[in-house]
């Protein structure tokens, strides 16, 4: 299918009000939710200095998806897609609202920070494939990849909205006060308003009409199982649909590739200011804001660039890239200490150095992320979408988990250039295993979509001791 017009897709999607409003719903809880993550960082920074405990935190985020993200798919799958989104919305305002009780109560309890961010993650893993799903529900086949290219930017600009202007301005504006005898720190008021916020999420979802959300297509009753063995059978069928249809395997990978990359930025940008950089915690926006610029700005343009390139070479040229700004960054930090021992972290060409070369990463995962995302969407049939989306993000959480806690602790005993050298390495190796996996499985021709009967095979298959 070839890529359509972003411009003129955009001016098209902006005029139909269903979608803008599921649009104004993901750029805003996408937003607290990267604020919240950026407050979560920078108080474990402050408590305990350790590359291994931030990394814990973004375990807690990510361990739900393993054990809940296939379960929710399945149920998504079969449950209206309009209570899912509106009712993680409201559940996600309370649980930001235990953030504020526990910080009241004890500023350094990170147990009950640990176990809040599991909460809010969970829920997290119904909403992400009810609205994965429903955007084919409010667009039709032409506006598809503007439709996805958008998603893609406002997940890239809620990232810089969210870690460089929302968060760090509440953390830095608002003074501390007192209510009586207790004393209300930024961080507090910062989830207090995340947690209002939600709850508009949640109304912008609930002024889509209900009929907006119905299914296409009438999924098929699966046979009498009991509620467990429905949910297994299920997933093993998300799971069969993958790996039968080669391309979607190969951009299920690569996604999940992709979203582990952007795990471990996450972990490593407060180090790379602290300890790399010799910075303040504060000063991570530094980091993120020129990687935010990079990500919106190759969204915007990423259309055009796979029409020319092609999915195939965009991912290999973007691994290319991403693996040749991971591996300068340390080395420009050693070049800066050799040429300047004193102040040489302050230096303004440094810094744009660093900067430059943080813009180019955030570029070069979108050379990654939105060919296999549109890849994903385009190979799979409405009907199962739920569960691959859920297994998708299943995937690439369950594999983020020992990389996470691998690079913490080779930060902490080895050093984070160590890391940085050892990431560029094995992006280089992930690329050239992309292209010998898709010339030894070459593209099968599809004609149309998947008819029901071949539905009815993959089910009965999936359900039949």
């Amino acid at each position: 299918m070839d890529i359509a017009n972003p411009q003129g897709g955009f001016r098209t999607l902006f005029k139909n009000r269903n979608f803008l409003l599921l649009w104004l719903a993901q750029l805003l809880s996408m937003t607290i939710l990267n604020a919240s993550n950026y407050a979560l960082l920078v108080l474990i920074e402050e408590i305990t200095g350790s590359t291994t405990l931030i990394g814990v935190a973004i375990i807690a985020f990510s361990l739900p998806a393993v054990l809940f993200g296939a379960p929710a798919g399945v149920f998504v799958d079969r449950m209206n897609k309009r209570r899912v989104l509106w009712g993680s919305n409201c559940l996600r305002a309370l649980a930001t609202l235990g953030f504020v009780v526990s910080l009241l109560l004890d500023h350094h309890q990170l147990l009950i920070i640990y176990l809040l961010t599991f909460l809010i993650s969970t829920v997290g893993q119904f909403f992400a494939p009810a609205e994965g799903s429903a955007i084919p529900m409010l667009v039709n086949e032409d506006e598809m990849m503007p439709a996805i290219s958008l998603f893609q930017i406002t997940f890239m600009l809620s990232q810089a909205l969210g870690f460089i202007l929302f968060a760090p301005l509440v953390l830095s504006l608002l003074p501390a006060f007192k209510v009586l005898t207790i004393t209300i720190q930024p961080i507090e008021m910062l989830y207090a308003i995340i947690a209002l916020l939600y709850l508009v999420c949640a109304g912008l979802i609930w002024l889509i009409p209900a009929e907006c959300f119905s299914q296409r297509r009438k999924i098929a009753e699966p046979q009498p199982l009991s509620m467990v063995g429905k949910i297994w059978n299920e997933m093993r069928q998300g799971w069969s649909f993958v790996r039968r249809d080669s391309q979607l395997f190969l951009a299920v990978v690569q996604l999940s590739f992709a979203g582990v990359l952007l795990l471990v930025i996450g972990e490593l940008a407060t180090p790379i200011v602290t300890h790399l950089l010799l910075l303040s915690p504060n000063a991570m926006a530094f980091i993120f804001a020129p990687a935010g610029i990079g990500l919106v700005t190759g969204s915007i343009l990423m259309p055009r660039i796979i029409r020319r390139l092609g999915k195939t070479r965009a991912v290999l040229i973007g691994s290319g890239i991403l693996a040749f700004a991971t591996l300068l960054l340390p080395l420009v930090t050693i070049l800066a200490r050799a040429l300047q021992p004193h102040g040489w972290n302050t230096n303004p060409l440094l810094l744009a150095t660093v900067a430059l070369l943080m813009l180019i990463a955030g570029f070069a995962l979108d050379l990654i992320n939105i060919p296999a995302n549109t890849a994903m969407q385009e190979q799979t049939p409405e009907w199962i979408k739920g569960r691959v989306l859920a297994l998708q993000l299943m995937l690439y959480n369950l594999c983020s988990i020992p990389v996470i806690l691998f690079i913490g602790a080779i930060a902490d005993l080895f050093g984070l250039d160590r890391v940085l050298y050892l990431i560029s390495i094995s992006i280089v190796i992930f690329g050239l295993w992309g292209v010998y996996f898709e010339r030894k499985y070459p593209p099968q021709v599809k004609v149309g979509e998947v008819t029901q009967e071949e539905q009815d095979i993959v089910e009965l298959d999936e359900i039949t001791p």
